[in-house]
């Protein structure tokens, strides 16, 4: 089954900030855990603190009156992390090594590792109880042909394993550049998912217009993530958001917030049939 375990934000702190004030921050956001980062280079992951670490030093903190040690000299360092395709371990991960916070991270652009989120033992009780809802929608529009296109395996492989248990899901394998070709295979479908994310800023806006001539088009749900996209290109997607002819969902996804979109575009797709 499709995995419903949904990383919370990830909470960062630089390593050299003071024990009281990380314990703020934590305050702040209602988080049991920050990640660390080095501060002297911004983007480098350093380690976690967490309250299980606030408890193991409190002693020694409020002996020697250190609450302004910085942070990086209690932290945990040696981090057990997950990407988001093996997310579905993180429950034998934390029975394990008996943690609490999982970091799940992905290969940037540059080779470095960065961070999407953190897993906690809070996560995974709510996907406990997300399950049981994601269960009772969309059920009914399985056999409605759902088409999706991303520009990397990844991005496609992701998608196929949120939705391929709901939805009678075709991924597109390779971004094509014909659009002779594409713009018919779309149009067979009753849902067409669009994930913006690195194709070329001049490819998306030729496909659409394409598709939005088509008198009967399916229903299209457009997904980006705002952080890789172009500034205008964004301020383009939120109109686009505002209108009622395209479903625009920015990311991270939520799976079932994502599953109620989708469930949206599809009970249109039957009233207005193409």
């Amino acid at each position: 089954m499709t995995s419903s375990i949904t990383p919370s934000p990830a909470i960062t702190v630089p390593s050299n900030t003071s024990i009281r004030d990380t314990l703020r921050v934590m305050r702040e956001n209602h988080v049991g855990s920050v990640l660390v980062n080095d501060y002297q280079h911004p983007y480098s992951f350093a380690g976690i603190f967490t309250e299980r670490d606030l408890l193991k030093w409190v002693g020694e903190i409020e002996k020697h009156g250190s609450w302004d040690t910085a942070i990086g000299t209690i932290m945990t360092k040696k981090v057990i992390t997950l990407t988001l395709l093996e997310i579905d371990r993180a429950p034998e991960i934390m029975v394990e090594y008996n943690i609490r916070h999982i970091p799940i991270v992905y290969d940037g652009t540059d080779g470095s590792r960065v961070v999407a989120g953190v897993v906690s033992m809070r996560d995974l009780f709510q996907g406990m109880i997300r399950d049981r809802k994601v269960e009772k929608t969309i059920t009914q529009f399985k056999g409605k042909r759902t088409l999706l296109l991303a520009h990397s395996e990844r991005e496609r492989e992701t998608q196929r394993r949120l939705l391929s248990d709901h939805l009678d899901l075709q991924v597109i394998p390779d971004p094509i550049d014909e659009l002779v070709t594409l713009v018919p295979a779309i149009l067979a479908g009753d849902l067409f998912i669009f994930d913006l994310d690195r194709f070329p800023s001049g490819f998306w806006p030729v496909l659409l217009k394409k598709l939005l001539d088509e008198k009967h088009r399916p229903e299209i749900l457009i997904i980006y993530d705002p952080f890789l996209q172009e500034a205008k290109s964004v301020q383009v997607l939120r109109q686009l958001s505002k209108g009622s002819v395209l479903h625009v969902f920015p990311k991270p996804l939520n799976l079932l917030e994502y599953l109620r979109r989708i469930e949206k575009c599809l009970s249109e797709s039957v009233k207005s049939p193409t």
